[in-house]
């Protein structure tokens, strides 16, 4: 029953779409959704081909199909995607002629995530136009690539109602566009971690696809990222996620590369919390990982089982992927949360378990949605637990930081990259963060420099593995700046900031742990 509602649904949706652009002229095509998804299924038959010349009639059809249906909009909204998009055209012919299917297949992800790009766009523009017409055409693409009305989504509802009346777009329009630069922000999470997954099994290849895919996804949020956070975050998210493909593309053992991978995903969730507004403390961080792969882990097992079978692999393993590591974190906050809450913490772990059996038992996808939409209200109400304004010395950030740096020269010199990085990013995250706000208040091109010199000049350092000297003299030209900024900052004296309260003890906790090198990754 559920599945002929939900194919209903599809019909439904097809035939609005159909209605709803009946006065479009005779050269807009009648479906974008269906030429995007004819531009995949050729590039992909392109490469399943042994035939070179049938490779290439494929990738010949694909590309029309593109230049009618979607080059003059890339061009007028994102010259850029246009540029992506015919070069790895071109790139594909190159590889198929080559017989290099690996890469023809990693140049599709580019053809094909990119068009996402250029359709939300097209999305936006159709909304401040009053352009219903366009905007629902427009939106037929990201409809069909992630069976939106298969799924329980709120724009659906809002999309029947501007259907029904053009004049709801006003207000229904940006709530969708909101909805899905959702989808974006957790596929940029998800695409990371199914990365390092692979790496985990030695599957270098699924790992570059991975990565591949988390950029090009990340591409059509980076608009409303830079709109947010400003052009430097937004394009050192960008730049995370380009590392992660260099990372996969390079020489280096799976095991070096997933260790890689790990550092970028914790850069990059940390900026996406900041994105969203969210508290990026430890825990704040740990209830919100555990929130968006508890939503993955709905999403991915919707699709993997029906009839107590797995009917898609791929996503069976990314279920079991994405819940292992909400259990992960949930088990390395555990105590803090447990004083947050005894009643929502233990609720939340058994539904963890739970859900974990009916997931290991192949069970209805129903009672893993029910239980999922329990744990996010649990989480909701520790979120709402932990906020409280906290009195702490900002002095203390300092010496912590000193110290931290110091241990970072050291364990470095002794030749472990790997712990220095940890201690560099614990500085910076768990500390410089909360010096940040009062320190640009009276220098902000010094609080600038600090941060860039700790949390990108530094790392990027210790990971390209400069000698000891290097990061000896680089932690210096830090600490006599942070000697400078602390003459500056005594009138503030003891400042009151929105943190967790169970965050200063943690922070001391897990500062222990990062030492052992046993701090979980977020």
């Amino acid at each position: 029953m559920y599945v002929f509602v939900q194919s209903l649904k599809t019909v439904i949706f097809s035939l609005m779409i159909l209605s709803a652009i009946t006065t479009l002229p005779l050269a807009f095509s009648a479906n974008l959704g269906d030429d995007w998804s004819s531009i995949t299924s050729s590039l992909s038959n392109g490469e399943k081909s042994e035939i070179i010349e049938e490779s290439l009639s494929h990738l010949a059809d694909a590309r029309s199909i593109y230049e009618n249906s979607f080059k003059n909009t890339a061009i007028e909204v994102d010259v850029e995607s246009n540029t992506l998009i015919e070069t790895a055209f071109d790139d594909i012919e190159n590889n198929l002629e080559s017989g290099d299917i690996g890469m023809a297949s990693l140049n599709r992800q580019v053809v094909d995530k990119t068009i996402y790009k250029i359709a939300f766009m097209k999305m936006e523009t159709a909304v401040d136009a009053s352009n219903s017409i366009d905007f629902i055409n427009w939106y037929s693409v990201l409809e069909k690539k992630f069976k939106i009305t298969e799924k329980d989504y709120e724009s659906n509802l809002l999309v029947d109602e501007i259907i029904s009346d053009s004049s709801a777009l006003s207000t229904n329009g940006s709530l969708i566009l909101d909805e899905l630069l959702s989808i974006f922000q957790l596929k940029t999470i998800e695409e990371l971690e199914e990365a390092s997954a692979a790496l985990e099994e030695g599957d270098v290849a699924s790992a570059k696809k991975f990565t591949y895919e988390g950029l090009y996804y990340y591409r059509t949020l980076h608009p409303a990222v830079e709109s947010k956070l400003g052009a430097d975050s937004a394009n050192e998210l960008l730049h995370e996620m380009e590392d992660a493909v260099k990372v996969t593309m390079s020489n280096q053992t799976p095991a070096e590369m997933k260790s890689e991978i790990e550092h970028i995903a914790s850069e990059v969730e940390l900026l996406i919390r900041e994105y969203e507004g969210g508290d990026t403390s430890n825990v704040g961080l740990a209830l919100s990982g555990i929130k968006d792969r508890l939503t993955l882990v709905e999403i991915e097992y919707l699709d993997a089982v029906a009839n107590d079978k797995i009917i898609n692999q791929v996503e069976y393993d990314e279920t079991v992927v994405f819940l292992e590591k909400a259990t992960s974190i949930f088990a390395s906050v555990k105590p803090y949360l447990m004083d947050l809450s005894e009643s929502d913490s233990s609720s939340l772990e058994n539904n963890l378990m739970e859900i974990n059996s009916i997931v290991s038992a192949k069970g209805k996808t129903s009672e893993v949605s029910i239980l999922v939409g329990k744990s996010l209200n649990n989480i909701a109400s520790l979120e709402t637990l932990a906020g409280g304004a906290v009195e702490v010395d900002i002095f203390q950030y300092f010496d912590d930081i000193e110290r931290l740096l110091t241990e970072a020269k050291t364990v470095y010199r002794n030749g472990d990259s790997s712990l220095a990085f940890d201690l560099v990013s614990e500085a910076y995250l768990d500390n410089y963060e909360f010096v940040e706000g009062p320190l640009g208040e009276v220098d902000h091109d010094l609080m600038e420099k600090i941060e860039n010199d700790m949390r990108v000049d530094l790392r990027n350092m210790i990971t390209n593995k400069e000698s000891p000297d290097v990061i000896d003299a680089q932690v210096d030209k830090i600490m006599t700046d942070l000697a400078a900024a602390k003459k500056i900052v005594p009138e503030f004296g003891t400042i009151a900031i929105m943190i967790l309260a169970i965050a200063i003890i943690s922070t001391i906790v897990l500062s222990s742990k990062s030492k052992l090198g046993i701090l979980p990754k977020l």
